[in-house]
C-alpha cells in the first residue's frame, strides 16, 4: 500500500508543477522573414513574448525547423549564449545586446534615437553612420528592420495581412 501511495504522490507532483510552461502575454502566428549571415528564413512562425522573455518558433511546410528563445540568454538549435554573443554572431557586432529582443517585441532600438511617428501611427527609426544604415518601422500589423550596409533584414507581419509570396 505504501508503494501505491508514493506512486500517486509522485504522479501528482509531476502533473501539478513538474512540467510548467512559460506564460506569454503575446502568442501569435506571423509571417517571418529573417535574412542574416546565419539565418535565411521566410515562412510561418509563432511569436510569443512577455515582458522578460521572447520565443520565436519557425516552421517550414508545417514542420518546426528552429526555435529562438530569449530569456536570461539566447537559445537556438546550435546552443545557448548571452544576448551580446548572439547579437555579435547572428546580427552585427556594434548593435546593443538587446537589439533582437527589442525588434521581436516591437520596442524602440538603440535607446529610441531618431524616432519619429507618422500620422497613421507608424513609428520609424533611422540610424545611419559609417557602420550601419538602419531603417526600423513598427506598426500594428508589421515590424520591419533593415540594415542595408550589413545585409540584414527582419520582417514580421501578421498572418492575415498578406500572403507569403507578397512578402518575399
Amino acid at each position: 500500500m505504501q508503494k501505491f501511495s508514493i506512486l500517486w504522490v509522485s504522479l501528482l507532483i509531476v502533473l501539478m508543477g513538474g512540467c510548467a510552461t512559460k506564460q506569454y502575454s503575446v502568442n501569435e502566428p506571423k509571417i517571418i522573414v529573417l535574412k542574416t549571415p546565419k539565418f535565411k528564413f521566410a515562412d510561418m512562425g509563432y511569436l510569443r513574448y512577455s515582458d522578460d522573455a521572447v520565443e520565436v518558433e519557425l516552421f517550414t511546410a508545417g514542420v518546426a525547423v528552429e526555435k529562438i528563445t530569449i530569456d536570461e540568454g539566447v537559445c537556438v538549435s546550435a546552443g545557448c549564449m548571452s544576448e551580446e554573443a548572439f547579437v555579435r554572431e547572428y546580427l552585427y557586432k556594434d548593435y546593443p545586446s538587446d537589439t533582437m529582443r527589442r525588434i521581436l517585441q516591437k520596442a524602440p532600438i538603440f535607446s529610441g534615437i531618431n524616432t519619429s511617428e507618422s500620422c497613421a501611427g507608424v513609428k520609424f527609426q533611422y540610424i545611419r553612420n559609417d557602420e550601419m544604415d538602419i531603417v526600423y518601422r513598427r506598426s500594428s500589423k508589421e515590424t520591419y528592420f533593415k540594415d542595408r550596409l550589413n545585409g540584414l533584414m527582419i520582417k514580421i507581419t501578421d498572418e492575415d495581412n498578406s500572403t507569403l509570396e507578397e512578402r518575399r
